[in-house]
């Protein structure tokens, strides 16, 4: 028996490419659109998966909610550009069933649709070396607070590195600054040196663990953009 899916992607050649590659996977594709007011979900079956491929333009954590006021059987996932923890936390807090970053190949990204579409709950599988390195827990805030200040960030790198936790692009980050680029660059690159880390996404599980957004009146604003 063929797995039920509805699409939601903006791009009309990305969204034909997804729904032929789901249909040759056995998956029967409900309805394919491009927003997610598109479908009548009351009316889409409560076995199937809402699949919504989402930019920097999309309120994920709305699109869940919105579907699943109207159908709450249905199972979101979530396909996104790059992982944030705090829109990932938001979104299975809002119900939905799988947080995909879109660097997967097409054969475990249907697996992993087959699990979801079952019930399972799927985060992005370097979600653990994300998370490695970062000792300090969520719930000890006299630590995380004690290891911000060792950090020795400028307010500018703790404006870039709220940015970093939003999922923004250098490019967005840049414009939201009022700098240029290579500014941008030069601040991440410092960041991750002071933070200890590899890259932008375990810097910003770390701003996320720290709460990075509440100390940085500016950042908090970046966070809401």
């Amino acid at each position: 028996m063929s797995d039920l899916v509805s699409l939601i992607c903006r791009n009309p050649l990305q969204r034909e490419g997804l729904a032929r590659i789901l249909s040759a996977s056995d998956f029967e594709v409900l309805s394919s659109a491009a927003d997610v007011r598109d479908v009548d979900w009351a009316q889409t079956d409560g076995n199937a998966l809402a699949v919504i491929d989402t930019d920097l333009t999309t309120d994920a954590v709305g699109a869940v909610q919105s579907i699943l006021a109207q159908n709450p059987t249905l199972k979101c996932v979530l396909l996104v550009d790059m992982l944030d923890m705090r829109v990932m936390l938001d979104a299975f807090r809002a119900g939905a069933h799988a947080y995909l970053v879109k660097d997967m190949d097409y054969v475990p990204l249907v697996t992993t649709l087959k699990l979801a579409a079952q019930g399972q709950k799927i985060v992005p599988p370097n979600i653990i070396d994300a998370l490695e390195g970062q000792a300090l827990s969520f719930s000890d805030p006299a630590g995380a607070e004690k290891a911000l200040d060792s950090a020795n960030l400028s307010q500018r790198e703790t404006d870039v590195l709220c940015c970093l936790m939003a999922g923004h692009s250098n490019k967005v980050i840049a414009r939201s600054l009022d700098v240029s680029e290579a500014t941008v660059k030069v601040h991440v690159k410092a960041i991750l040196r002071k933070l200890k880390v590899g890259n932008r996404t375990q810097a910003a599980i770390w701003a996320t663990n720290k709460s990075v957004g509440t100390h940085s009146p500016m950042g908090a604003q970046l966070l809401a953009m």
